[in-house]
């Protein structure tokens, strides 16, 4: 198989973790409702469980999401894979250490949300009033979800050259970062 046949999905926003949840949550997250639901109707949802990979390559500081299905679903609208630069975070670094045997895919929805405190509430409750020039963010986390068991961390310098994941980081690494 090509390891290049696949569209590889980039624009979403980014990776969150959740730890609440008995098994870990790893949740891949966009601005755009619609985006989102079509991207999972159309793919995510056709694919079998035990077919989902996963891998985590480090490199120094960041570390590349990579998720797909090995080989064709012939349920899904295109053959897809998701591919990403992250920063290396706590959250990343807690669920690596305390990741066991399986996670659970889900996608959220992230948003700002405008500050629902106005300055007059701060100042009868004797706070120092000022204004917030960052945005609270909102998590809504969909409810559809499937379990990963193929799930890998793997640092960039082990990768076999003829792997998906070293092939995918040498020839889209900067056009997907």
């Amino acid at each position: 198989m090509d390891k290049m046949e696949k569209k590889w999905i980039s624009d979403f926003l980014g990776v969150g973790y959740r730890y609440t949840d008995i098994v870990m949550n790893v949740l891949i997250l966009y601005r755009d409702r619609k985006l989102a639901i079509k991207v999972w109707n159309e793919n995510i949802h056709w694919w079998p469980d035990d077919q989902i990979v996963l891998r985590f390559i480090e490199d120094g500081d960041y570390y590349w999401f990579i998720l797909y299905q090995r080989g064709k679903n012939l349920f899904s609208k295109e053959n897809v894979g998701f591919f990403k630069k992250n920063q290396l975070t706590q959250n990343y670094l807690r669920f690596k250490e305390n990741f066991d045997q399986k996670t659970i895919l889900r996608f959220s929805l992230y948003k700002s949300v405008e500050n629902k405190t106005n300055d007059k509430d701060k100042t009868e409750n004797n706070e120092n009033v000022y204004k917030r020039n960052s945005p609270d963010f909102e998590l809504n986390i969909f409810k559809r979800m499937k379990t990963i068991y193929d799930v890998k961390f793997q640092n960039r310098n082990e990768l076999n050259s003829n792997s998906i994941e070293a092939s995918l980081i040498k020839n889209l690494g900067s056009q997907y970062a």
